[in-house]
């Protein structure tokens, strides 16, 4: 495989971090290359193949930066919050949406044959049946889903004018160390470590899909290896674990590997309810098909290594 050089999006978060490792492990003869908004990348200083550029990829003069030519790009970066506020709708749209465009932009001028997109679970959200397959209509019900399912969209029209292959991996929920102190397995496990006696969550019985960080980032790599070799167009794949997991049985789980017997309470804040708020369950029989992949971690092994590595 003629492989020289993977662009990383992203590459100073959470899960663009553990991408770049990936990527660089997986193809040591290749450069890869991460951008993101963050001064410095101290995980991927150590990488003798991974080079990292700082740049806010929303001012369109930076951008000059990234290097003219690549094989590969990996688009991690965006704004992944989910039930914004009202006010934040059409800058959310800009940052998934239009950012994504002005990648392809690049992607496309720089010569890459392949873009893979980090697209979202909540593409279906509102959809009531689950689990979720890739054909199943998506009408999202919310501004995240809806701003990744333009994206993919726009990805797909652009690879069958010929720009590029491109493909789009819809993610469940991502753990795992190093995941945002705003995520709910880190604040679940401050809650349970913390001297307060009662340790209190809002609905327990709500599901998702828990995919480990380490499992997502062998998947983008399995993606680079298959996919610049396979004969396709353009591809929406399930990226996860392909469970319902709901998040009384997370906090059970972290409950018992942490060994705390503090009480825990379960309640619905009224007036929280969302419509497109609905059950998460990804059906995963096409990406193992297409890429070969499975995840390797189970939840409880997934986040024992979270609690391990907590900070």
């Amino acid at each position: 495989m003629n492989l020289q050089n993977i662009l990383v999006t992203g590459a100073s978060g959470f899960i663009g971090s553990r991408v770049s490792q990936a990527l660089a492990s997986k193809f040591p003869d290749a450069s890869i290359i991460g951008i993101g908004r963050k001064e410095n990348a101290p995980t991927l200083s150590d990488l003798q193949n991974c080079e990292y550029i700082s740049c806010d990829l929303s001012n369109t003069e930076l951008m000059n930066r990234l290097p003219r030519q690549v094989d590969v790009v990996v688009h991690l970066a965006g704004d992944r919050r989910t039930f914004i506020k009202n006010d934040e709708y059409t800058r959310q749209m800009v940052s998934n949406t239009v950012m994504t465009s002005r990648i392809a932009d690049y992607a496309s001028s720089a010569g890459a044959r392949l873009f893979i997109y980090s697209s979202s679970v909540y593409v279906y959200s509102g959809n009531s049946t689950i689990p979720f397959k890739e054909d199943d209509l998506c009408i999202p019900g919310e501004n995240l889903g809806a701003t990744k399912l333009a994206s993919e969209s726009l990805l797909k029209a652009r690879a069958v004018s010929g720009q590029f292959k491109a493909a789009s991996f819809r993610m469940g929920t991502v753990y795992g160390p190093r995941s945002g102190a705003t995520q709910f397995i880190p604040q679940a496990i401050m809650k349970l470590k913390s001297p307060e006696p009662t340790a209190k969550f809002g609905a327990g019985n709500v599901k998702r899909d828990f995919i480990f960080i380490d499992d997502v980032a062998n998947a983008f790599a399995a993606a680079v290896s298959v996919l610049l070799e396979k004969d396709f167009t353009y591809e929406a794949l399930n990226l996860g674990a392909g469970k319902a997991v709901s998040i009384s049985e997370v906090v059970k789980v972290l409950s018992e590997e942490i060994g705390t017997g503090k009480k825990i309470e379960f309640s619905i804040p009224a007036g929280t309810g969302n419509k497109a708020d609905t059950d998460h369950q990804l059906d995963v029989t096409r990406i193992h098909s297409v890429l070969g992949w499975q995840p390797e971690y189970s939840l409880a092994d997934g986040l024992r290594q979270t609690i391990i590595n907590f900070s």
